[in-house]
């Protein structure tokens, strides 16, 4: 596990960040991709999902530079050293949502089965990225928790108790998913994952609230549980894949 949050690289400090990210979502796409049942428009999505994130960063990584594109000939340097803005979150959210809605027209895919491996890779990435990055919470005298170098009191090592709820609905969607149609998948999942990653907050440090006593990272969760229950009332949520058996093909003479 890494505790640092920058990389020395040269003249320049590499965010980690970035790099456990990158491998995250990658991870997550690959991951999606052996989800999925055997289809004949089999689509790479470690790759759809890299492009679009990677749109977003550069978008977001350069945004200041849209408000005030004369600062390049004044500073050709600010390139390398501009920081992104909020607005840039948002456009660059925009703009990759705008190439996923692209992707998926063009590719003709439903929006259930994308769903599906959206849920399928951002779990799957919330492990591997929780793995590899130290996010210690609040203060605690339990035995297992984590003092960083040169501090005496111990802290909730957040990113072991994400590992484990994220683990535990990845294993348990493994078992289910051959018995869930399209869109199923997101909705058992997400609404597990928010309501899992809401209650793992509790333990967690946040130094900003944005409203009624919670921060922005806790409603996302409470907006993932609600989006993925309120989709469950779409048709894909009240049927389930059944189990394969010796009749799967029988016919009936009565049809």
């Amino acid at each position: 596990m890494f505790t640092q949050d920058v990389l020395p690289l040269g003249p320049f400090l590499l965010p980690l960040v970035w790099m456990i990210g990158a491998l995250s979502i990658a991870a997550g796409g690959k991951v999606a991709e052996k989800w999925e049942a055997p289809v004949q428009n089999r689509i790479s999505w470690s790759e759809v999902l890299i492009h679009a994130a990677l749109l977003w960063f550069i978008v977001w990584r350069w945004s200041p530079l849209l408000w005030d594109p004369t600062a390049i000939g004044q500073n050709p340097r600010a390139l390398l050293f501009v920081s992104g803005t909020e607005k840039g979150v948002w456009l660059g959210g925009a703009v990759a949502a705008g190439f996923l809605a692209w992707f998926l027209r063009r590719k003709r895919v439903g929006i259930g089965r994308f769903l599906d491996v959206l849920v399928v890779a951002a779990v799957t990435a919330g492990i591997v990225y929780n793995l590899l990055l130290v996010r210690l919470g609040k203060t605690t005298s339990l035995f297992w928790g984590m003092s960083p170098e040169g501090y005496s009191q111990q802290y909730h090592p957040v990113h072991l108790y994400r590992v484990i709820v994220l683990a535990a609905v990845w294993m348990w969607g493994w078992k289910k998913r051959r018995w869930l149609l399209s869109g199923n998948t997101f909705v058992r999942l997400g609404t597990a994952t928010g309501i899992s990653l809401l209650l793992v907050s509790c333990f967690d440090y946040h130094s900003n609230r944005l409203w009624l006593g919670l921060s922005g990272e806790q409603w996302a969760f409470i907006g993932l549980a609600l989006l993925a229950w309120i989709a469950g009332w779409w048709p894909w949520g009240h049927h389930e894949k059944e189990p394969d058996s010796p009749q799967k093909n029988h016919i009936s003479p009565l049809s």
